[in-house]
């Protein structure tokens, strides 16, 4: 899986970075299929801002949670994600 890191209006450390990228790892124990996968971490009116763009064979899947922690709005979003992704795969398995 290919992970892009985006921070916008503010400077994340690497240590944030490899969080990111250990929190986003997990997602493929639920679809071991995924392509690429954008992370974006803005910063705005004291709200960190997780977004994260997931792109799998034939299928987008996006993601947006916001919180004042910027640690707890990435677990919030990639347990959206991981949720989602449990979602269009029973949806892929009734067809």
């Amino acid at each position: 899986m290919n992970i892009e890191f985006t921070a916008r209006h503010f400077h994340a450390s690497d240590k944030l970075r490899m969080y990111t990228e250990n929190k986003v790892q997990r997602l493929k124990r639920y679809f071991n299929r995924i392509i690429q996968c954008q992370v974006v971490l803005s910063y705005e009116n004291n709200q960190y801002t997780t977004e994260i763009n997931l792109s799998i064979p034939k299928r987008k899947i996006n993601v947006k949670d916001t919180t004042d922690n910027v640690t707890k709005s990435i677990d919030r979003a990639v347990s959206k994600m991981a949720g989602r992704i449990s979602k269009f795969k029973e949806k892929r398995n009734e067809i």
